[in-house]
């Protein structure tokens, strides 16, 4: 990939032809050694007190190219150009060949002026051309001062590698003798001339914010669904992580309760069962949270013997089993009124006969008539019953002879397009990327060895997310598979403000099983000490969900050793 400056466009950029063109620049492939500047103001413009040139490819052996943008639907007409908006109409533009060139001289004479009259640099080849990211004009029209290779319209955008080199070629025919085509140690030189300031980068902050503001409510694919949650009494929707589950549960669970159903709208999790009582607050949701604690709560209330957990020994035999048995009893034994709908999230964590015993009494008309929708991913988030897969489950719900509508949510609309990338690197998932500008900031892993060096890695992370990336505390959350005590992280609370809370000015501290269907812009995942076991594998795949703009994984030597192997399947059951 060519080298960006700056890396990130800036946010006050509104151009959609400019951001479209920066990130077909950024993702050419092998262009290791080539620089692609973005906005070079000008200030010794042949005809403005200040020009610019809106991008500048510095390609060793091949040349130095100004690119002018015009977005929008372009024509040229009697010597006239003109651009199309979005609402059909037509405006007169300036002329884009006479843009170019001008700031391809202003180029030119900058660091002819700026460096020795000796130099390869002021010596160097300098060309220029003129981008339509949204119009077709090969064939189309005939420019006198404009050759048909110097012109890339909406077909050159997929491969701009091609057109830049077939620009080099249409420059490089027509050199003067003088003119030489530059080595990789004049455009470094040309590089440092036009940006000095060579190893600037954009905080991370406005990365985040940018990958935020490319999040959307629900894509066109949600949507269809959720028009055919509405239409189907009962439903299973299977999702990988990300893919907007729980958005579309909540949304389902308003739009229930806003046609006067009784609606429970539960999951397993306490902090996801929390985050959806928080968004569906005043949405006359009968019943929402945990759907554990919604059994206790009726236990305590109506059965004679209220629950005492300092009596219970075997707590995991208790609610797998004790649970759900004393609840269903309860439930007959005191006519308690169903509810008319039925919503569970993360349902992979719920589905075992035990609990969908419990389901037959909830919803009205029980698994096989009542109304109800369940939203799971059994492939990788299912910590609770390692081992039970998605067919597992159409099993489970086959030998009751239930019969739903299935549902697949397949687009990512949580985590960007790096972190995504590295998913399927790591774990060879099928997980299809929203077609987005900004891919967000890399995946970056640190390895520790024996001692303190964990605790060191992981400070020094956060100082630098704070101070010179700019991010908020509260936007950073700390994943591990170990609860506080054992964590590195106790070691560093003197350290750094962190909490088990949600504060501001704090960072979050979550073990990576009670943050499931959770999610916060910037995810540390610390504590991987190893990564051969089946609960390893789920929960390190979880963690990595959860971040939606940036990801820090925390590697032992040991884990790093296995992390290659995941996507070949070699680790232990």
């Amino acid at each position: 990939m060519a080298k960006m400056i700056p890396e990130r466009l800036p946010l006050e950029i509104k151009s959609s032809a400019e951001k479209k063109l920066f990130y077909k620049l950024q993702d050419m492939e092998d262009t290791d050694n080539w620089t692609v500047l973005h906005s070079v103001g000008i200030a010794d413009h042949p005809t403005q007190s200040q020009g610019e040139a809106d991008f500048v490819v510095i390609i060793p052996d091949e040349g130095i190219f100004v690119l002018e943008v015009k977005g929008g639907g372009i024509s040229y007409r009697d010597g006239r150009w003109k651009s199309i908006d979005r609402d059909k109409k037509e405006h007169d533009i300036k002329d884009p060949v006479y843009e170019a060139n001008e700031a391809m001289h202003g180029m030119l004479d900058y660091v002819k002026s700026n460096a020795s009259s000796a130099s390869s640099e002021s010596r160097s080849l300098f060309g220029f051309g003129v981008v339509f990211p949204d119009s077709g004009f090969h064939g189309k029209f005939s420019i006198p001062d404009l050759g048909d290779a110097q012109i890339a319209d909406y077909n050159d955008l997929l491969d701009m590698k091609k057109y830049l080199l077939g620009l080099s070629k249409f420059w490089r025919e027509r050199k003067a003798s003088f003119v030489e085509v530059p080595d990789i140690t004049t455009c470094k030189r040309i590089v440092s001339l036009l940006r000095p300031e060579f190893d600037s980068h954009i905080p991370l902050a406005h990365q985040i914010e940018s990958v935020e503001r490319q999040a959307v409510s629900l894509t066109e694919r949600q949507q269809l669904i959720f028009d055919g949650l509405r239409d189907n009494e009962r439903c299973l929707v299977r999702g990988g992580a990300g893919t907007g589950k729980t958005l579309l549960a909540i949304d389902l669970a308003r739009d229930m309760a806003s046609q006067g159903k009784s609606v429970a709208f539960f999951c397993y999790n306490r902090q996801l069962a929390e985050y959806l009582k928080k968004n569906t607050e005043g949405d006359s949701i009968s019943c929402c949270g945990s759907l554990t604690d919604y059994m206790v709560q009726t236990l305590n209330q109506y059965s004679k013997e209220p629950v005492n957990f300092d009596k219970i020994d075997d707590k995991d035999l208790f609610f797998r089993e004790t649970l759900p048995e004393l609840f269903s009893e309860c439930f007959i034994e005191n006519d308690l009124q169903p509810f008319d709908y039925l919503i569970i999230d993360e349902a992979q964590d719920l589905m075992t006969e035990q609990y969908l015993d419990t389901f037959e009494f909830i919803v009205s008309g029980g698994i096989n008539e009542g109304d109800w929708c369940m939203f799971m991913d059994a492939d990788r988030q299912n910590v609770f019953h390692i081992g039970m897969t998605y067919e597992d489950i159409k099993d489970v719900l086959k030998n009751r002879k239930v019969f739903y509508a299935k549902f697949e949510l397949k687009e990512n609309c949580r985590n960007s397009v790096s972190i995504i990338n590295e998913l399927v690197d790591l774990f060879g998932v099928s997980i299809e990327s929203p077609m987005v500008e900004e891919k967000g900031t890399p995946v970056v892993k640190k390895i520790y060895g024996k001692g303190a060096n964990q605790a060191k890695l992981v400070a020094s992370t956060i100082d630098k997310l704070l101070t010179e990336e700019k991010v908020k505390p509260e936007m950073i959350t700390i994943l591990s598979p170990n609860r506080f005590h054992n964590s590195v992280i106790s070691i560093l609370q003197d350290e750094i403000a962190v909490s088990n809370e949600h504060e501001p000015g704090k960072i979050y501290f979550s073990t990576i099983d009670s943050y499931k269907g959770l999610e916060s812009p910037v995810i540390l995942i610390t504590d991987i000490s190893d990564i051969r076991w089946e609960k390893d594998i789920s929960r390190i795949y979880i963690g990595m969900t959860r971040a939606k703009s940036a990801l820090y994984l925390f590697l032992s030597e040991t884990a790093n050793k296995h992390i290659g192997k995941l996507k070949d399947g070699e680790q232990s059951k």
